[in-house]
């Protein structure tokens, strides 16, 4: 979040041109980049890629600031080369970490751990600033690989079977959840969307559902409903 809320700070410190300006430039990309990630994620999903790729693309970003800083930290062609590099940043912030992180950080984590993670503990501008959240980007981006799950288009009680079974977050996206409660919040769902509140499926489901073998056959409806 440095380059981002605390933009003109950075820039001031970083000696590079014109502070404000900058940092209203860079915000004008973010808004660019938000806009064209909500076209893609409603449409496309995969949270987890976005969120893998944009902190690689951060990390590299911000390792070639603190090289460049470090080399030559007067020089204008140093002032230009982070202006630019910022943009791309901003670019991959908001275009691929900034909506499922705030999302992510209000669906799954406890309420008491939640204002831990967002709020930064340190903002003044070093050239090891950028060392410093390399390793943290990239440890992210396999964080993210290993353990979050991908819930788009999933109800509460589809999480929660899907927590209860202890999958691998990778398993998340294509698994067929069974238990009545998912079904039903399913089947509720795709009735509400036609304007009817109580459809012929979901009077299917309580008619089946104390039959092993019909659970089979409501999955099935399901997956065709959806």
């Amino acid at each position: 979040m440095f380059m981002i809320a605390y933009g003109t700070y950075f820039f001031e410190m970083a000696g590079v041109g014109k502070p404000f300006e900058n940092s209203v430039a860079l915000v004008a990309v973010g808004v660019i980049a938000i806009i064209i990630n909500t076209c893609i994620i409603t449409r496309f999903g995969r949270r987890r890629v976005f969120l893998m790729t944009g902190l690689t693309l951060c990390a590299i970003t911000m390792l070639i600031v603190a090289a460049v800083y470090t080399a030559a930290p007067n020089a204008e062609s140093t002032k230009k080369l982070i202006v630019g590099i910022s943009v791309v940043y901003i670019f991959s912030y908001n275009g691929a970490i900034s909506s499922y992180a705030w999302l992510s950080g209000g669906e799954l984590p406890s309420q008491h751990l939640r204002s831990y993670t967002f709020d930064p503990r340190f903002i003044r501008l070093t050239e090891s600033y950028g060392y410093i959240w390399v390793p943290p980007c990239l440890l992210a981006a396999l964080w993210v690989y290993f353990f979050l799950p991908e819930v788009k288009g999933r109800s509460l009680e589809e999480i929660d079977e899907l927590f209860e079974r202890r999958l691998p977050a990778r398993q998340f996206r294509g698994y067929v959840c069974t238990s009545r409660s998912a079904i039903e919040s399913k089947m509720r769902n795709a009735s509400s969307d036609e304007g009817d509140e109580k459809g012929p499926t979901v009077q299917t489901i309580e008619r089946v559902f104390g039959d092993e073998k019909g659970v089979a056959a409501v999955v099935e409806t399901a997956m065709h409903v959806a």
